[in-house]
């Protein structure tokens, strides 16, 4: 598992930046502060990774990295994304692993870095450097009739879910681990993926039912879905809202995710009810319990509140929760991009409440009471 995460002249990140990692890892804060640079950043280092095992029986040290179309990067010129006019290199630090990102002249959309790791001994670790990497963007493909079966050999979501209902299909009756089943009723224990996925369903949004099926001659893959307690058939997805496309790639990624990789997600809660927020962060910690290193970019505090949840019930340590708070603040003279650790203690309780970190209700109550008072005056 990865402990720490450096950033240094990245975006926003001027100064080098150190984030804290857990087993499952929440960046909050509002816009443009910083959250999804980090998950951005854990895409290069993956990015820099695949390139040196290409190229680990040969004797090229150095590679070119894309900063667009790969994972769904869309960082544009490589001068773009440099924060600090006295620094030429982009620096990433993962753990022990350093890489310097330089621009390329005539090749803007592209820097090279080196490695200097061997490539044999970091394939045998875990995390960004494991066999397997997830990552699901915040902008995810919305309601379907079918998808695109892609010719490749499918074992994700896709960056956007375009992958979800084919690989749903495929992998249906295969097993899901124990500790991945869900737990909350009794009545709820058979363990194919199948089921597992239609009971995680049915806990973020309540009574849905899930069809698939692959047109092979057409490749596409179609969804149908049904609310038993409207006694209709199986309907379009269009049906149905956004919800549902939205959540479904995060609970099939978690549940197929395997022990040691990571799964980095942007906005989990995208058009989910408080209620679904809270439980998909329950989900998110639950499959963190069961090994993979999550990483969740989100402006919800029921995401961060089901995460709580989870721990507290099922035993998590205070330590494993790495929950990051981004803002900017004054520092000096100049606004500077701050990074503040929130710990918590044995009973989940947060240990600090930074000014700006999730009080926009408290914000909004007092001005309520505020206009009422005048209101009476």
């Amino acid at each position: 598992m990865h402990k720490e995460l450096c950033i240094d002249n990245f975006k926003c990140f001027s100064e080098q930046t150190k984030i804290s990692l857990g087993k499952i890892n929440i960046c909050l804060g509002s816009n443009s502060v910083g959250k999804s640079s980090v998950v951005q950043s854990c895409i290069l280092i993956r990015q820099i990774f695949e390139r040196a095992k290409f190229f680990k029986d040969t004797r090229v040290k150095k590679y070119k990295i894309q900063l667009n179309d790969v994972y769904g990067l869309q960082l544009g010129d490589s001068e773009h994304i440099k924060s600090s006019k006295d620094k030429e290199d982009i620096t990433l630090k993962l753990d022990n692993y350093e890489y310097k990102l330089k621009s390329i002249d005539g090749s803007p959309m592209e820097m090279e870095t080196e490695n200097r790791y061997d490539v044999l001994e970091m394939s045998g670790k875990e995390g960004i450097f494991s066999e397997y990497f997830y990552y699901l963007n915040a902008e995810r493909t919305g309601p379907r009739n079918y998808q695109t079966i892609d010719s490749k050999t499918i074992n994700h979501c896709g960056v956007y879910g375009e992958n979800t209902i084919h690989l749903l299909n495929i992998r249906g009756n295969s097993r899901v681990e124990d500790e991945k089943c869900f737990n909350l009723e009794e009545n709820k224990k058979i363990n194919t993926l199948n089921k597992q996925v239609e009971y995680w369903m049915d806990y973020m949004i309540p009574g849905i039912e899930i069809r698939t099926d692959d047109v092979m001659d057409l490749r596409v893959s179609k969804m149908t879905l049904r609310q038993p307690a409207l006694d209709t058939d199986f309907l379009s997805p269009y049906n149905f809202g956004f919800g549902i496309s939205y959540v479904l790639p995060v609970i099939l990624t978690g549940l197929i995710a395997e022990k040691g990789s990571v799964f980095l997600v942007e906005n989990p809660e995208a058009h989910l009810h408080p209620k679904g927020q809270s439980h998909i962060g329950y989900f998110l910690a639950m499959m963190a319990c069961a090994g993979i290193q999550i990483v969740v970019e989100t402006h919800s505090e029921h995401v961060l509140n089901g995460i709580r949840i989870a721990a507290l019930k099922n035993g998590i340590r205070p330590e494993d929760v790495s929950i990051n708070f981004f803002s900017i603040k004054k520092r000096g003279e100049e606004m500077k991009h701050i990074v503040e650790k929130i710990n918590l203690n044995n009973r989940m309780d947060l240990e600090s409440w930074p000014e700006g970190f999730l009080d926009q209700e408290e914000e909004d109550l007092r001005t309520l009471r505020e206009l009422r008072r005048r209101q009476i005056l």
